[in-house]
């Protein structure tokens, strides 16, 4: 036997919570690169979104941007490792060619895929590397840019820092009016006049 749904639940599953519309999808705002997940990108927004409790269009807007500085993090980080994967297949094929017809474009996808198959594991005994010491090698040349990466990582980390203020001001602002409009309302309650029944005394 199924049970019936209560009242409560009823009224929860049957009552939306409204949020405001987003304002950088009705300017038109592309908000992903070539190549990015129009889908992904929504679904994670939609995450946060929810996670942060965002109402408001304010609320919404801000909650925006800091998904926007968060997937730019993202993108910062997958450049830094793209960056290494590109010099450790530059180094490999540097110097004498290869005796295989696999190309600097071959090790560099089989790298970024994790995937040592035959023409990468080939081109690593040939030069004489492992993963970890061809690694090391292209780190120590890709130096400058994982540097200039990591700072614009950390610029966003501080525009974070920035908005995730700004939203707290917002939202604590949305829950100091309601507090206040509850106190008002038990304000006027409380200062009601007390209406008594008049009681006609006869003499005795």
């Amino acid at each position: 036997m199924s049970e019936q749904p209560t009242s409560d639940s009823i009224e929860s599953n049957s009552i939306a919570v409204a949020v405001a519309p987003s304002i950088s999808r009705l300017l038109g705002v592309v908000p992903i690169l070539p190549g990015e997940s129009a889908d992904l990108y929504q679904a994670s927004l939609d995450t946060l979104i929810e996670e942060l409790g965002a109402r408001s269009v304010l609320q919404v807007y801000l909650a925006e941007k800091i998904h926007e500085c968060l997937w730019w993090m993202r993108r910062y980080e997958e450049q830094k490792r793209a960056t290494v994967s590109i010099r450790m297949a530059s180094e490999l094929n540097s110097g004498v060619p290869l005796h295989s017809l696999t190309t600097e474009a071959q090790i560099r996808n089989s790298l970024l895929a994790h995937k040592v198959d035959a023409g990468l594991e080939e081109a690593l005994n040939t030069r004489r590397h492992t993963l970890e010491s061809l690694r090391q090698v292209a780190m120590r040349g890709a130096h400058l840019d994982i540097l200039q990466l990591d700072h614009q990582i950390a610029l966003q980390t501080k525009i974070l820092a920035g908005l995730q203020a700004s939203y707290e001001v917002a939202f604590n602002r949305k829950t100091n009016v309601e507090r206040m409009q509850l106190q008002n309302a038990l304000l006027r309650r409380n200062l009601q006049p007390i209406e008594v029944d008049a009681i006609e005394l006869t003499q005795p």
